[in-house]
């Protein structure tokens, strides 16, 4: 007995990992002359795990009793054993019937070993302390191995590694791995059958160090459970290792061939062979009225789903119907062919063939065109009017070059369609521009612009059937009234704070006035802003009157104590101290202060005596004139410097009103250069940008107003931006006409303004893009044509 020569050790462990329960079997036998090891690993998520495991390596084990060899069919016999088991167990209790599990199948005849697996099951062959060959598994993970897509030692990272190609317990047959010819073993190899618990946590290199390290199997083995337990995983499958360690090898024998199998197949295929003979013309002639039945019904759905607008399924009853077509081609050969009569078919198969793939390319036409229109609808719907445009004109080229069911599917009525909606976009899309040049306007605070700008959108909005726009626009048109609600109500409140200053403090009554007309006049209120402007006038020509009137009463002082009446002269001047006062003019009271105080010291020295009065009567008399000529002149001179001061006021408001006009125009042309450049019209966003440099640099270079630089920069690098895209634009026309040197030129001038002016990289590279094409065409010599 063979069994007697060799010395085969086994050892295993088995444990739940961090699952409830433990869903791996292992078993095995050692025979006379044959051996089996069998694992197998239920699916932990099925009911039944536990028990498909259990029944497949008891019905593989079992079958081996009976019929044990050494060779691969017997191998296959096994698994599909096994595989029948189960499905008899998943049909005999219904909550079983999607138990399923990997299984490992590994025999010898104790001198060399044949394997098998499905699922992801598997075997290493360990020697001299390092492994040499392992299992591949049925997962689409190992695929990607397969293909070169992911390396063999990350499979067990891979979050596929659990996704199985097959594993018994499946409907249909199952094709399980086998190994091809036997694989020689010598004293002192160890075969390792591990289910996916073991090895996702277990380095292969691990395996072999610790199998270096340990005096015995025991002790390596332990040493393997231990590693699997430390894993850093959270969550540890049920994992098995089993361990067969080869210390004696039996003499060689040769693998056995299972002949009857073969010689059936001869008695079969001979069989075959002559009733093929005998009936293949009768056969083929039924078959080729078949298969044109076939094609014809499989052309009649395609039709059908077309008209449904199912254009996939369209497209698959056609290929089906291009098969059918294709399998003539192939009965139309030899002399089987010629004798049913399917070889003189040849042009009309042809023919049919060839329309066949033109209705399939027409069909992938419309499949894409009515995507196109979808995306171009839901594009539409969401507001991004370009894309959705782009969308409509892919689908409208298209569609006219679509012959196949034209007036069926009403192919020029959605062409109508697609016009009217591409001309839509295009006034929603200028709608959107001057709903963006509204904000700004508010932004900017010119409310009246705003309105404009937002009314005018509202009425594209409500005749392009985007009612549902308006409702916004008209929220931002009430906040725009609240806004100026608020607005007006500050400059009323100034206005009134100037009202309650008006009668005590004249200079503080104008700056409120000045401040209210500026908001005015931001609103764009002419009236207030005139009623405003004569409040002023009337505040200066008060305090002209009573610049008037206190003069007058300087006047009248000077005559009562020129005619001798120091008393009356004291009480007048005493009220033109007052009236000097309240208009704060400082140096009339103190001048009037000086005659009060002659006229007081008149009054003190009046009871000295007459003889010194008489004398000095015509020197005061000479004093007094003296005086009243130098008081004259002072009136006079303040008088000047009244109206002077006046003038000057005048001059400064008339400055402030040209200054806030010349701003406020510059303010509107950026906008409007803001608006022409978001419709695409970059010359005349130019044009308003270089007008409204050019009067902030007026007013910069007249001293009158501070601009800051960053200001004209601004509307420079918004000039240049402008420039950058009207030279793409200019490229674009070039390239459509074909003048590929003329459009490599603006391209280039387009690129140079943008990175001029730092525009986003996307934008450079979308041009650098046209600027390689359109060198490439324009370098190309005309021998070149196929470029």
């Amino acid at each position: 007995m063979r069994k007697d020569e060799s010395k085969f050790i086994t050892k295993f462990f088995s444990e739940p990992g961090t699952q409830k329960k433990n869903n791996d079997y292992f078993g095995f036998l050692q025979l006379d002359n044959y051996a089996i090891w069998v694992v197998a690993d239920g699916f932990d998520a099925e009911e039944g795990a536990e028990i498909v495991s259990k029944l497949a390596v008891e019905s593989v084990i079992e079958y081996f009793m009976l019929h044990p060899r050494f060779n691969t069919e017997v191998i296959k016999e096994m698994i599909d054993y096994a595989n029948l088991k189960i499905r008899e167990k998943q049909e005999e209790t219904e909550r079983y019937s999607l138990m399923h599990a990997s299984l490992l199948v590994v025999i010898s005849n104790y001198n060399s070993f044949l394997y098998g697996n499905v699922g992801n099951t598997r075997l290493y062959h360990m020697r001299n302390g390092y492994i040499v060959s392992q299992s591949s598994d049925d997962s689409i993970a190992q695929l990607l191995v397969e293909e070169e897509a992911l390396n063999v030692n990350d499979i067990k990272f891979h979050r596929q590694r659990n996704d199985l190609l097959q594993a018994v317990g499946d409907y249909g047959k199952i094709k399980p791995n086998l190994i091809k010819e036997p694989v020689s073993l010598e004293q002192n190899d160890v075969l390792c059958l591990t289910t996916i618990g073991f090895w996702e946590n277990v380095e292969e290199t691990e395996m072999e160090v610790e199998f270096s390290r340990q005096e015995n199997l025991d002790k390596w083995l332990e040493s393997m459970k231990n590693a699997v337990i430390s894993t850093l995983r959270d969550d540890v499958e049920n994992n098995t290792l089993a361990i067969v360690k080869i210390e004696e090898v039996a003499s060689p024998e040769p693998v056995e061939k299972d002949r009857r199998k073969f010689y059936l197949k001869v008695v079969l295929i001979g069989a075959a062979i002559l009733i093929i003979l005998l009936f293949l013309v009768f056969f083929n002639i039924a078959k080729r009225n078949e298969i044109l039945k076939r094609a014809t019904i499989y052309s009649q759905q395609a039709d059908d789903e077309l008209m449904k607008k199912n254009f996939n399924n369209s497209i698959e009853d056609l290929k089906l119907e291009l098969g059918e077509y294709e399998k003539l081609k192939s009965k139309r050969r030899g002399i089987i062919g010629f004798l049913s009569g399917i070889g003189q078919d040849k042009s009309k198969i042809d023919g049919l063939i060839s329309e066949n793939k033109k209705k399939m390319e027409q069909t992938e036409k419309l499949k894409k065109a009515f995507q196109d229109v979808n995306q171009g609808n839901e594009l539409f719907t969401s507001g991004n009017y370009d894309e959705a445009t782009e969308k409509y004109q892919a689908a409208k080229y298209a569609l006219e070059e679509i012959s196949y069911k034209r007036d069926e599917l009403n192919i020029n009525e959605i062409l109508e369609t697609l016009n009217t909606r591409i001309n839509s976009a295009s006034k929603l899309k200028e709608a959107q521009m001057l709903e963006i040049s509204g904000n700004q306007a508010v932004t900017a605070g010119n409310y009246n612009l705003a309105k404009e700008n937002y009314k005018a959108a509202s009425e594209i909005y409500l005749s392009n059937g985007r009612a549902d726009y308006v409702a916004n626009i008209e929220r931002k048109i009430s906040e725009i009234a609240d806004k100026e609600k608020t607005e007006y109500n500050g400059a009323m409140l100034v206005e009134n704070q100037a009202d309650m200053l008006s009668p005590t403090d004249i200079n503080k009554s104008r700056e409120a006035y000045y401040k209210a007309r500026e908001m005015y006049q931001t609103l764009g209120d002419t009236v207030k802003t005139q009623e405003i402007d004569n409040k002023i006038q009337e505040i200066n020509s008060r305090e002209m009157a009573k610049l008037q009137t206190a003069n007058n009463l300087v006047k009248e002082g000077l005559s009562q104590l020129a005619a001798n009446n120091p008393a009356e002269a004291i009480s007048t001047l005493t009220k033109a101290k007052i009236m000097y006062e309240g208009l704060k003019d400082h140096n009339n009271v103190s001048n009037v202060e000086k005659f009060i105080s002659q006229a007081q010291s008149f009054i003190k020295y009046e009871s000295e005596s007459e003889k010194k009065l008489k004398d000095l009567e015509v020197d005061y008399s000479e004093r007094l004139k003296q005086q009243e000529i130098m008081s004259q002149q002072a009136l006079i001179a303040k008088e000047a410097e009244i109206a002077a001061r006046q003038n000057e006021i005048e001059r400064e408001r008339i400055r402030r009103e040209q200054i806030n006009k010349r701003i406020d125009e510059a303010t509107n042309l950026e906008m409007q250069g803001d608006q022409q450049y978001s419709l695409g019209r970059y010359s005349e966003g130019m044009n308003k940008y270089e007008e409204a440099k050019k009067i902030l640099e007026e007013l910069k270079n007249s001293g009158d107003f501070e601009v800051q630089n960053s200001k004209i920069e601004y509307l420079d690098k918004k000039k240049v931006k402008s420039e950058g895209y009207l030279y793409e634009k200019e490229g674009d026309d070039e390239a459509k006409k074909k003048n590929w040197k003329e459009a490599e030129k603006k391209y280039q001038s387009s690129l140079e303004k943008m990175k001029e002016v730092n525009e986003s990289s996307e934008i450079q590279k979308n041009i650098e893009k046209k600027l390689k094409k359109a060198t490439k065409k324009a370098n190309k010599k005309w021998w070149q044509f196929w470029k």
